[in-house]
């Protein structure tokens, strides 16, 4: 049986750029601890240990904490074991993706809130807020649409990300709109309309000019009964005030804006 080639921590430090204290304290904390000699009491690493180290880097430059990154780090590492864990770490990072593009949503909608009332949080858009769920986007997976519609959308967006980037441009325009009725600002002034222009560009960037997604888009609406309750509410309650922005914004540009 071939021997497994043992390393002196110094070694290991040249080898991966870590600092001979870093590895100690890895060592200490039992996420890469070291090993022990029998005839002569060294302590060393193995090869799969050199692993771990590589393994601890690359979950750092992912921006993981040690807390989670020793609950990743496997002893035998194949190319299976490898391709499950980042999978999973994927599945991590696209919730935290959510709860960033909530959480930018939020602070959006509470800047417009601020403009109009001059330092003073509108106290509905304050319990709004709070309502909110980070989870709502997750229950569109349980809606269902008819098999062409679902086919155009699965078509086009072609990944997790940009079904999630679509989802909360749309919704942080949701969230404008209820922050600018909160504020009473007349969908026919300078905010509306400019709300109104944002809304067009939303709508150009979510379909990319194509018919047969506008018209998904348009099936999904019509099919809004099945959405989140959160979605559906928010939707009911600035329909009046997007229609209404966006009834005087075509009125004042004309057809090419419908073009």
């Amino acid at each position: 049986m071939k021997e497994k080639k043992k390393f002196p921590i110094g070694e290991i430090a040249n080898l991966t750029g870590v600092s001979i204290r870093t590895l100690q304290y890895y060592d200490n904390i039992g996420l890469v601890p070291l090993s022990k000699d029998g005839n002569n009491g060294r302590r060393f690493y193995d090869e799969s240990d050199l692993a771990k180290v590589q393994q601890v880097l690359f979950y750092k430059s992912l921006g993981l904490p040690l807390k989670e990154i020793k609950e990743l780090v496997v002893d035998v590492v194949t190319a299976e074991e490898i391709i499950s864990v980042l999978q999973k770490q994927r599945e991590v990072f696209h919730h935290k993706l959510i709860d960033t593009r909530m959480n930018i949503s939020l602070i959006d909608a509470s800047i417009k809130g601020l403009e109009k009332k001059q330092g003073i949080f509108s106290g509905e858009l304050v319990q709004l807020m709070i309502s909110l769920s980070k989870d709502t986007i997750l229950e569109y997976k349980d809606i269902h649409y008819d098999e062409n519609t679902e086919r155009i959308f699965t078509d086009h967006y072609k990944n997790t990300e940009e079904v999630v980037e679509v989802y909360w441009h749309w919704k942080s325009l949701i969230l404008e709109a209820a922050a600018h009725i909160f504020n009473g600002v007349d969908p026919e002034d300078v905010d509306g309309q400019n709300f109104a222009r944002k809304w067009l560009d939303m709508i150009e960037s979510i379909t990319k000019g194509k018919s047969s997604l506008l018209n998904a888009h348009k099936v999904a609406y019509e099919n809004r009964h099945q959405w989140p309750a959160e979605d559906r509410r928010l939707m009911e309650f600035t329909d009046r005030f997007i229609d209404k922005a966006m009834e005087a914004y075509l009125s004042a540009h004309g057809d090419k804006e419908r073009g």
